[in-house]
């Protein structure tokens, strides 16, 4: 009986572990062949994701590098897999969080955040119900559903204090505090990494805490707080990149909030420390500016130019160059200066939070190079137009400087000739110093024979293997010698000979290649931009000042000059001398009227705007018009014509000339006067509707004049002929009376006839070109 029963009882326990080992077996085999390799791949990736080096606030966006890219799109696809075809086993829940958290790094939250609620929906543990929360919460902060994340982070992050789950306690506040930051509620910021602070437990991120603290009361300006919590970091365990960082922030917030002297020390100190030493550079660059900043500039300027040549291509040095073109500009206003460190603290390519600011500040130095060149060289030219005396002087000494220079030249390079020619060695000079070499070689050959011989050796010498061996040694030694001399050679040279071409004085003595009043305007135009640069751009309103007064006192006849006395009254107004303002202003909207600038005097000076349409030669041809009408043509001619003379841009100016025109034709009969003004129109304003008017008409009545003279000449050439015909005749008629007795007064007439008609031959004879015929063209060939 018992035996029976315990097979009953063995029967029924092996039915039993068989059904329950169906789920653990199928677990197990899961695992091993799936979930194992789920785990490895998401946790590699998430390892590579966490190994971004970033602040612990920052909102720069995750960058996947290709591998974790990659893990993540595998662990999808095995997840997937394993929900469909194993959904019976005790790792679907992970599988889900895991599934969401890779579509989260995806930056796909739609469907990170959709997975999250099918893991809720399982009625997970607790733990995974709150980080399932955490992560619906964040979801929603990426894709702007603020009221709803927040509320989620909030509620996440109450429960997660009561559980004491520092993860999720870090997770939440984290997530929140970025928001505020990126919305620039740096005092919401704030409050909540304080109490950040407070729940932490674990002191290095308690440092980190309060360093975030510092940095965003840095953003506030609020620079006493910035001290105080950079230096509670110390008070914990910060990590050394932390310590490092909160030191030097700590330096720069003494600075900035007005402890220079402070500062100087602080870093002096730090620069003692050996474990500062990987950032000896930054510290250098703060303590330069912290010696800029108390005041001493010139152990500010040497200790950046420390910066700028130890640490040559590295950051600092573009910074280190950027703080020495600012001391140069706003503290010693040296302009010049400034402008070759801006322009090399592009070269030496800034960090990118610099680059702007490095770039906008090198376009307007080289403007200001640019300008100020132009100017000094316009101005000598002006000055030796008008001092011809200087510039002849300035001439004679620039060419007797430049044949000084020449004269040193050639007798320097005369000079290394000769110690060329006589540091070159010769063959002969090479074989001598090697004499002594080939004889101790043949020394040696034969005292080798010798000791052959007296050892009686019976082993066979090969001499013509030794001498080959020693040939072989001697040429060595031959071609070093050469070499060391050629070297020798090229020392004493290089000391000897600094130049190769004759350098002469740049910047020779120049007259302008343009006009003196095109001069004058160049330079009225280059001084009004630079003083502008120096009021607008530079502030500096004293140099603008000289420069405006300049070109109202010397250059006033340039269409600059209402522009200057703008810019000069606009400078009193800002040093409160209105009235001196206002007298500039009236100047230029009294006497400016058909330009813009009137109206903007007027807006300075309250008064009613100007219509700038108006036209001062609507004047002129009304009094023209009235003195034609009263039957004054010749005063009414000369109004016409100085419509055009005063205002040749006028729309008047081409009408004036034709009324002028019309006049000299119709009414004081003078056509050729009425032609040349007809003329005028229709080379100044070809477009004008007259020119229709007269075109044709001139060119008839110079076309009935052309006709006139060409018949005159004719007419004049037929004579001279006819007279020609005339005397040729009566000595062909005298010649043939060879029957008929011929008198003496005859023979005498006929004489004085040949004469004149010699002199008159001679008189019309003129050298006149050969016509060459026209060469053959085979292409005109007609086929």
């Amino acid at each position: 009986m018992n035996s029976s029963k315990n097979l009953k009882i063995i029967f029924a326990l092996s039915l039993l572990f068989t059904f329950s080992s169906c789920s653990v077996w199928q677990n197990f085999t899961t695992y091993f062949n799936l979930w194992y390799n789920i785990k490895t791949l998401f946790n590699d990736a998430e390892k590579d994701i966490q190994s971004q080096k970033k602040d612990l606030f920052s909102n720069e966006p995750l960058v996947l590098s290709n591998t974790a890219r990659n893990n993540l799109t595998k662990v999808i696809e095995k997840c997937s897999e394993l929900l469909q075809f194993h959904s019976n086993t005790a790792y679907v829940d992970d599988a889900l969080l895991i599934l969401g958290k890779s579509f989260y790094y995806q930056s796909n939250f739609q469907k990170a955040k959709r997975k999250f609620e099918e893991l809720l929906a399982t009625n997970p543990d607790e733990d995974l119900t709150l980080e399932a929360n955490l992560w619906i919460a964040k979801c929603d902060m990426q894709m702007k559903n603020y009221t709803q994340g927040l509320a989620g982070l909030k509620k996440v992050r109450e429960e997660a204090l009561l559980r004491e789950n520092d993860e999720i306690i870090k997770e939440a506040f984290v997530e929140e505090i970025k928001y505020r930051i990126a919305q620039k509620e740096f005092t919401n910021a704030i409050e909540l990494s304080k109490q950040f602070a407070e729940v932490a437990d674990d002191d290095e991120l308690k440092a980190v805490i309060y360093f975030e603290i510092g940095n965003l009361y840095y953003q506030t300006e609020n620079f006493s707080q910035v001290a105080e919590y950079y230096s509670k970091v110390f008070e914990y365990s910060p990590d050394i990149e932390t310590e490092i960082k909160s030191s030097i922030r700590y330096g720069k917030a003494l600075r900035e909030s007005g402890k220079a002297e402070e500062a100087v020390s602080f870093f002096s100190d730090l620069r003692s420390k050996d474990k500062f030493s990987e950032s000896f550079a930054e510290i250098d660059l703060e303590l330069g500016k912290s010696f800029s900043a108390q005041g001493d500039f010139t152990t500010a300027l040497e200790q950046l130019t420390k910066v700028d040549t130890t640490y040559k291509g590295s950051p600092f040095a573009a910074l280190a160059s950027l703080e020495i073109a600012k001391l140069y500009k706003d503290e010693l206003l040296n302009y010049d200066s400034a402008a070759v460190y801006f322009a090399k603290t592009i070269m030496n390519n800034p960090p990118k939070e610099f680059s702007e600011e490095a770039k906008n500040l090198n376009q307007l130095f080289t403007k200001y190079t640019t300008l100020r060149k132009s100017i000094n060289n316009f101005d000598k030219q002006l000055f030796y137009v008008e001092n011809p005396d200087i510039f002849t002087k300035d001439s004679i000494d620039y060419v007797q400087d430049s044949l000084k220079i020449l004269q040193e030249y050639l007798e320097k390079k005369e000079l290394a000739d000769i110690w060329k020619s006589a540091l070159t060695p010769t063959t002969t000079d090479t074989l001598k110093s090697d004499t002594l070499f080939v004889r101790d070689s043949v020394f040696i050959k034969d005292s080798l024979t010798i000791v052959d011989s007296l050892s009686k050796v019976t082993s066979f010498v090969d001499t013509a293997e030794v001498n080959r061996l020693l040939k072989s040694k001697t040429e060595l030694r031959i071609q070093q010698k050469k070499r060391e001399a050629e070297q020798k050679l090229t020392q004493e040279m290089q000391a000897l000979m600094k130049t190769d071409t004759v350098k002469f004085k740049n910047n020779p003595p120049q007259k302008p290649k343009i006009t003196t009043d095109s001069l004058k305007t160049l330079l009225a135009k280059n001084r009004l931009e630079l003083g502008n640069l120096f009021f607008t751009e530079l502030n500096v309103p004293d140099s603008a000042k000289k420069l405006y007064e300049e070109i109202a006192d010397k250059l006033s006849q340039t269409r600059y000059y209402p522009d200057a006395l703008l810019a000069l009254g606009t400078y009193y107004l800002t040093v409160n001398e209105k009235q001196k303002a206002d007298s500039l202003f009236k100047i230029i909207y009294d006497n400016f009227k058909d330009r813009p600038i009137a109206n903007a005097a007027a807006n300075k000076l309250g008064l009613p705007l100007i219509d700038l349409q108006y036209d001062p030669a609507v004047e002129l041809y009304v009094e023209a018009e009235s003195e034609m009408k009263k039957g004054n043509f010749d005063i009414s001619f000369r109004k016409f014509y100085e419509i055009y003379k005063k205002h040749p841009q006028s729309q008047y100016a081409s009408k004036g000339l034709y009324a002028a025109g019309f006049i000299l034709e119709n009414v004081l009969r003078l056509p050729d006067s009425a032609v040349a003004v007809y003329d005028t129109l229709i080379s100044k304003y070809p477009s004008s509707p007259y020119v229709k008017n007269v075109a044709m008409k001139v060119t008839t009545y110079k076309q009935e004049k052309a006709r006139i003279e060409r018949e005159k000449q004719s007419e004049l050439q037929k004579q001279n002929e006819k007279t020609d015909t005339t005397n040729v005749t009566e000595l062909a008629f005298l010649g043939n009376r060879e029957n008929e007795e011929i008198t003496e007064e005859e023979i005498i007439k006929q004489e004085q006839l040949k004469s004149n008609q010699v002199i008159k031959n001679e008189e019309n004879l003129k050298p006149t070109k050969k016509k060459l015929e026209r060469l053959w063209n085979p292409r005109k060939l007609r086929r």
